[in-house]
């Protein structure tokens, strides 16, 4: 894994074998079919087509019959090193747990994808996240790119890489659309519990 980190967001080539990523691409078809994809008959997800239009899955790692598990598992430990290589590199520690119970993934074809400037805290049920992150599982050959507002950055995607940016106000960002070709990609949270979860009940 190649690390380069640029204002504090972190880049990960080589984080995801090609070949696990080509496993959720080729299982997208299946995925669409599952009770917990959105509706994708509907135009968009949160507004008028210029604001996002593609579409998108919700899975649950634990509970997830979208995809296999073993993919899922596969998927979540690399990632885990590149969580790793991120709090080791900003000295990032946390007393409490921090799990991730959800993650998406989004299919945004030619002109698609979330064009507006957001970040991750920006509503109550995201006050929890520490760090976000994205993996890219498919790359169109122009366009596409990840932009952070503020940092003045835009990175390429590539398939394998996986970037991690703190989810506050800091690091806004917004989805360029690809301009030729296909973009799939996996993204969601490291979520900071308010309290031991595992102490809940106990003595």
């Amino acid at each position: 894994m190649k690390e380069e980190y640029k204002d504090f967001v972190g880049i990960y080539d080589e984080s995801v074998p090609i070949d696990l990523c080509n496993v959720f691409v080729e299982n997208w078809e299946e995925a669409k079919k599952n009770n917990t994809i959105i509706d994708c008959t509907v135009e968009n997800e949160t507004g008028p087509s210029y604001i996002r239009q593609d579409e998108t899955a919700f899975i649950k790692p634990l509970s997830s019959t979208i995809y296999p598990k073993p993919p899922v598992d596969a998927y979540f430990k690399f990632l885990v090193e590149c969580f790793k290589s991120y709090t080791t590199r900003y000295g990032i520690e946390f007393k409490g747990i921090i799990y991730n119970d959800i993650f998406k993934i989004h299919k945004v074809r030619k002109s698609e994808g979330f064009h507006v400037w957001h970040y991750e805290r920006a509503t109550p049920e995201g006050l929890d996240r520490l760090v976000a992150y994205m993996t890219y599982l498919e790359a169109p050959k122009e366009g596409g790119e990840t932009e952070f507002l503020h940092q003045s950055l835009r990175i390429k995607p590539v398939v394998g890489r996986t970037l991690l940016w703190p989810a506050g106000f800091t690091h806004m960002h917004r989805g360029n659309p690809p301009l030729d070709g296909e973009k799939m990609y996996i993204t969601g949270w490291f979520n900071a519990s308010r309290i031991d979860l595992s102490k809940v009940g106990g003595e």
